[in-house]
């Protein structure tokens, strides 16, 4: 269906630009316009709620960027592979946001298995690790998070061509990121 891609489109372009109501009310759009046509769990629906969760979650509006986070993990899950993977990524961020690293803990090994079985991505891969880094952070867990922190390193610094090239950044911010946490890690005692 070419207008619910129009209005995804149209909907990345807002977020990317900072413009998140607009991109809540195109994505919304694109979900109402997909249940509309009748394939009630086609791709289309479940790329609409995954826009629609991406950009309440930038707003802050996690309540409902969960629920249409799970609406869409729910569809995925006839398929598996790598969609759900990367789906339950984001609902394990969400979870995360909202304070409940206990309850997405459980969401990310589930990631992780999805990933490990399947050819990921290095970057796909290494922010799935970043992810479980995060939350042993929030579960006050230093030690595997430090573990964590240092394997997402590893991963992220054989990827600096990627940023440079594909995302035209002179620094690779995955990189910076885990330097950081990794030097506050080790600077708070356990």
């Amino acid at each position: 269906m070419v207008r619910v891609q129009e209005l995804l489109e149209q909907a990345a372009a807002a977020r990317r630009a900072g413009r998140l109501p607009e991109a809540i009310d195109l994505a919304s759009q694109a979900v109402t316009l997909s249940r509309a046509s009748g394939q009630e769990g086609g791709a289309d629906l479940r790329q609409a709620l995954t826009r629609l969760a991406q950009a309440s979650r930038d707003l802050g509006r996690y309540d409902d960027a969960r629920c249409a986070q799970e609406e869409a993990v729910a569809l995925l899950r006839a398929d598996g592979g790598l969609p759900l993977a990367g789906a339950l990524r984001h609902l394990g961020g969400i979870l995360d946001d909202q304070g409940a690293h206990a309850e997405a803990a459980p969401v990310y090994a589930e990631m992780m298995v999805l990933y490990q079985a399947a050819d990921t991505a290095p970057l796909e891969m290494a922010n799935a690790v970043r992810a479980l880094a995060c939350n042993a952070e929030g579960r006050g867990n230093q030690g595997e998070a430090a573990v964590r922190w240092q394997e997402a390193l590893d991963r992220y610094a054989v990827l600096d061509q990627l940023f440079q090239r594909d995302y035209g950044l002179p620094d690779n911010p995955g990189v910076a990121e885990a330097r950081t946490r990794l030097a506050r890690l080790h600077a708070t005692p356990p």
